[in-house]
């Protein structure tokens, strides 16, 4: 009775933690999306430098006579999909948040399935995160690949602490049914 009792605040404790990672990945992956979608709608000039009736171009006739390209100009309302979906997209980015919050209030309220909910859905996250972290390097977004990186560290450490919870409770009910 007393092993109980006095493993509640340690439990109290894990939970409190991983309700903040929630709330600090959930606010820095916003904050990604907002920066990033701000770089992606900035005007960037492929003549830089150019004087306005100078071309920079070796076209004679400054490409006048090409014809068009399919593929859209750099720094173009380029989106990003996975699964077909445009993770940039307002709508897709509330669900995001709306899932989230849904797994923070089911930590509350439901225990070990809300667990293994957070432990699945922080392993989805974490590899979209690491992904992204790369394209961001890629593309030299470094701040957003930074904010990308914390987002990432804060779904794999949910991911640790979920494994860690479930591992224990597990481990509880096997020693309390001896």
């Amino acid at each position: 009775m007393q092993s109980t009792s006095s493993t509640r605040p340690l439990a109290r404790r894990w939970l409190i933690l991983a309700l903040s990672l929630i709330a600090l990945s959930t606010v820095l992956f916003v904050t990604g999306v907002v920066i990033e979608r701000g770089i992606a709608a900035a005007p960037t000039s492929t003549h830089q430098g150019a004087q306005p009736g100078e071309t920079t171009s070796a076209d004679p006739d400054g490409g006048h006579n090409e014809t068009p390209s399919k593929s859209p100009p750099q720094g173009s309302g380029r989106t990003e999909t996975v699964f077909g979906l445009d993770l940039e997209n307002p709508f897709v980015v509330g669900a995001f948040v709306v899932v989230w919050l849904g797994l923070a209030v089911a930590l509350l309220r439901l225990g070990r399935l809300a667990w293994v909910a957070l432990l699945f859905v922080a392993i989805g996250a974490a590899v979209l995160d690491v992904t992204e972290v790369g394209r961001q390097w890629a593309e030299a977004h470094l701040t957003v690949a930074l904010f990308a990186v914390l987002v990432a560290l804060a779904h794999m450490a949910l991911v640790v602490l979920a494994g860690f919870i479930l591992v224990r409770s597990r481990r509880e009910k096997r020693l309390s049914f001896n």
